[in-house]
Parts: C-alpha cells; structure tokens; sequence
C-alpha cells in the first residue's frame, strides 16, 4: 500500500465510501479546493496495483490549544507557557467500506502521526489533535496513546515529544552557518 497526496486528476475520489457521509463528502467534494487555498493537505491510501483507487484517507493542518486544555498533570509535565501552543491536527481519517478491519486505518493514523512529527521538528509544535467522529472511534485512537482533553470530550490529543520518541524522530535543531 502506498499513502500519497491527493491528485486530482489521479485518484478516483468520487467512488470513494467510508459509509460515513461526512468524511466521503470532504473527500468528494472540499479536499482539492482546501489544499488549493492552503487550508489543509490530504493524503491517500491507494493500492500497489490500483493507484488511482482510495483505500483510505486523512487531511492534515494547523492548530493551536491553550494549556489550559490539556490536564494539568501534563501541562506540569511539559512546562509549557500559558498562551496557545501550536499542535497539528488531524482533520479527518476515513477509509473505504471495502477494506475496513485490514488495517488502513492504523497504517494511515501512523504516517500522519509521523508527518505531522516531522514539520513539528522544523517548525514547532507540542501535539497533535484529533476529533473523534464519535464514541466507538475513541478508542481506535487510545490504542496509540492519544487522551482525551477532558472526561466525554470527543477531542483528543497526544504530546509530539511522545509521537517523536515513538517514531524515533529527532527534535534536535541545527545550526545554519
């Protein structure tokens, strides 16, 4: 399985069907024109075989949280200043009806979690958020080590430092010079 950017003239996004009716219109209809405006990026899972059939997909962007937000045993933690804070968000994560239990999802929340890791290590950026569609996705995120922001919340986060150690991703910076 490859994860690529979506292409417009590649990917076969109108066939698309998570079942969700949310996700497939995002996908149907917004996601060209959100990267076109800058607003967010969405990735692609396609078969080795089928490049142009989407298996699954995730969208990409920017966020800020407030350390008020996050409990206060991890704020503590990380020591961090009390104004928003960026983080990244994971927008949307979907995948197709036909493969769903194989895996895709997993594959996909991971290579976000590890681009997302990535521009943190450039850039800045203490989590990366996400917003449960509903209850029984929770859980599918806490087997990876996101926490909710507060008892019932649907939104959920995970420190990068956390995402960068598991990913053996450095957050050390270079010099230029």
């Amino acid at each position: 399985m490859i994860v690529e950017s979506l292409q417009k003239d590649k990917h076969q996004r109108l066939s698309f069907s998570s079942g969700k009716d949310s996700p497939d219109r995002f996908l149907h209809e917004n996601a060209h024109q959100a990267a076109a405006k800058g607003l967010s990026k969405t990735y692609v899972a396609v078969g080795e075989a089928a490049e142009t059939v989407i298996f699954g997909y995730y969208t990409v962007t920017t966020t800020h949280i407030v350390v008020g937000e996050l409990p206060d045993a991890i704020a503590r933690k990380l020591k961090l200043p009390k104004h928003e804070l960026p983080a990244s968000l994971i927008a949307r994560l979907a995948v197709s009806e036909n493969v769903k239990g194989r895996g895709v999802g997993s594959l996909l929340l991971m290579d976000a979690m590890r681009r997302c890791a990535l521009v943190a290590s450039e850039v800045g950026g203490v989590a990366i958020v996400v917003d449960a569609l509903e209850e029984p996705t929770v859980p599918f995120y806490e087997r990876v080590g996101f926490r909710r922001f507060e008892l019932g919340s649907l939104r959920m986060f995970i420190p990068m430092a956390t995402v960068q150690e598991m990913l053996g991703i450095s957050n050390v910076h270079r010099q230029v010079g």
